[in-house]
């Protein structure tokens, strides 16, 4: 029996039926077929399913499957965004910010940091670490350093996205107190955390430290790699050397 009389003609059934039929199951009776692709992830969204819709953006924006048509891949994209579907969110981020999707929307640093806060405050990292940048920088919006440092701070336990690119801008507010008191512990713990790419911040910070402070910033490092399961190439006490190597 093929698969797709199998699912449900619910939000999850289309858009289950839409994303096997990009590709093709085998076993399943469910061959590669970019049409039904669009029909069960149209069906999908007209059920309520926001993720369809922001796989619909992407077919209408690069011609995949469909006809290519900007206008209509804008409006999946803005009405996926307004429904709360984050990496739509942060995708209308990046694009107002006049990274990606020129030929799409004009650059505006305030509408990019609107959608990035809309992305950032459902827990969505990588947003969060946008937002503290333009707090920082004051792009789009009044600068605050305070605000950003909450920012930055806040990207350590958010649920969505694997980017650690805020821990950079945590160890610099700590090394050089913007936004809070300088912390050279927590700058290398953060620096730590980067690593293989923050050995010479790590050298640099380590000719003001004492042995002491070294050793309680590498501890809270291990620790919080213990507590969210990921973890860089110093927890096994292996460092970046200059030939490539980990030694």
């Amino acid at each position: 029996m093929p698969l797709f009389s199998r699912c449900p003609a619910s939000r999850p059934g289309f858009f289950l039926s839409g994303f096997l039929s990009q590709g093709g199951v085998r076993g399943f009776d469910v061959e590669k077929n970019i049409e039904d692709m669009v029909k069960y992830n149209e069906n999908a969204w007209r059920l309520g399913a926001v993720d369809a819709g922001y796989v619909l953006f992407g077919m209408y924006y690069t011609g995949g499957g469909v006809e290519k048509n900007k206008g209509v891949a804008l409006r999946y994209l803005l009405d996926s965004a307004r429904l709360g579907f984050i990496r739509s969110q942060r995708q209308l981020g990046v694009a107002y910010r006049g990274l990606t999707l020129r030929d799409l929307v004009d650059k505006d640093e305030a509408a990019a940091f609107e959608w990035f806060l809309l992305a950032a405050e459902q827990g969505d990292r990588t947003s969060a670490t946008n937002v503290a940048v333009f707090l920082h920088e004051g792009r789009g919006v009044d600068k605050d350093d305070d605000e950003a440092f909450r920012w930055f701070s806040r990207t350590e336990d958010m649920p969505y996205g694997g980017d650690t690119s805020g821990f950079r801008g945590l160890a610099a507010f700590y090394e050089k107190g913007i936004g809070t008191d300088i912390d050279l512990v927590q700058a290398y713990k953060y620096y730590d955390l980067l690593s293989p790419g923050s050995a010479p911040d790590k050298a640099r910070l380590e000719e003001q430290m004492t042995p002491e402070q070294i050793r309680e910033a590498i501890r809270l490092s291990r620790q919080w790699q213990e507590e969210h399961n990921i973890f860089v190439p110093s927890y096994y006490g292996l460092e970046y050397q200059e030939d490539g190597t980990f030694q």
